[in-house]
């Protein structure tokens, strides 16, 4: 393999018709509003330039991170040394009951998307600030329901084949999926939906949107839930009976609204603050409860 610094990968691109931008930030990019710069990110809309890129990034070894919506991240604020890969694949195609669509659209517009083609099933996401690609890679769900239980199959990439998966490999369960530890990418999903009248749908979306601005803070910078559910009990009770609802450091803070998440509630938070949270939460509730509470949301140092 050939090796090459990343000054010199991010003008070959350049050179090759890559619009790579040098200074963003991923503060930019994620929904906590927190995060250093990026060396290089490029936004790709298509799987054709997807392919290639990741192509030159395995030949030259280039460290990089694949970002969807960045609504369940929390990124340092050291500078990101490598490139970093927006997925912004859009697209989608109707077949029957199924809608096929690329993984860059968030939920919000995969809803809109489903309701004016009369597809109901997804109404309980609308709201949830994450892409297709995202969701699926970590089962994301709520109000008992998870994304997976909707799907038929996937295309995903290892940068160098295009590969199709049906539901019974992808091997969903609770915040998890087949992609969840792997380094593939994916590019389409297939989903399996019922039909409806676009307005019976509509009104779920905006019920289910009201019961989330309810109980959680969502006009307020996070990342969603921090923590999976334990094996026993909630992590939002253990926190609350540890007395640490509202409790800040720095910019950032235990929601009181919601204890399972942390806010930026100033827009001032950084990387350590939140850490910091979250260190606190999980030390005191294994020293209270016994109970070890785990990340839901990725720790991207």
């Amino acid at each position: 393999m050939k090796k090459l610094s990343l000054n010199k990968f991010i003008k070959l691109l350049k050179s090759l018709g890559f619009d790579v931008k040098t200074s963003e930030s991923f503060k930019n990019y994620t929904t906590f509003k927190i995060g250093g710069k990026i060396k290089g990110l490029v936004v790709v809309e298509d799987i054709s330039s997807l392919m290639k890129l990741l192509s030159l990034i395995k030949e030259y070894k280039i460290k990089h991170f694949i970002l969807g919506r960045g609504s369940n991240i929390l990124c340092s604020d050291k500078c990101y040394k490598g490139i970093v890969i927006k997925i912004n694949i859009g697209g989608f195609t109707k077949r029957e009951n199924r809608l096929i669509c690329g993984a860059g659209i968030s939920l919000y517009k995969l809803n809109v998307i489903a309701s004016n083609l009369g597809l109901s099933g997804l109404e309980w996401s609308y709201g949830i600030p994450g892409s297709v690609g995202g969701g699926i890679k970590m089962n994301a769900g709520c109000f008992g329901e998870e994304i997976g239980n909707y799907v038929e199959y996937v295309y995903y990439t290892d940068g160098i084949k295009i590969y199709k998966a049906d539901k019974q490999k992808l091997e969903f369960s609770y915040r998890h999926s087949f992609f969840s530890n792997k380094d593939y990418v994916i590019l389409k999903v297939c989903f399996s939906l019922k039909e409806n009248k676009k307005e019976k749908i509509l009104e779920k979306c905006v019920g289910f949107l009201e019961k989330k601005r309810l109980s959680q803070p969502c006009d307020e910078p996070s990342a969603g839930s921090v923590f999976k559910r334990p094996s026993v009990g909630y992590a939002p009770v253990y926190i609350e009976n540890c007395n640490l609802k509202g409790m800040t450091r720095g910019g950032a803070m235990i929601s009181k609204k919601h204890s399972g998440f942390i806010v930026n509630f100033n827009n001032k938070a950084k990387f350590r603050d939140v850490f910091k949270l979250i260190c606190k939460i999980k030390k005191t509730v294994y020293k209270k409860f016994d109970i070890i509470l785990e990340e839901e949301i990725i720790i991207l140092r």
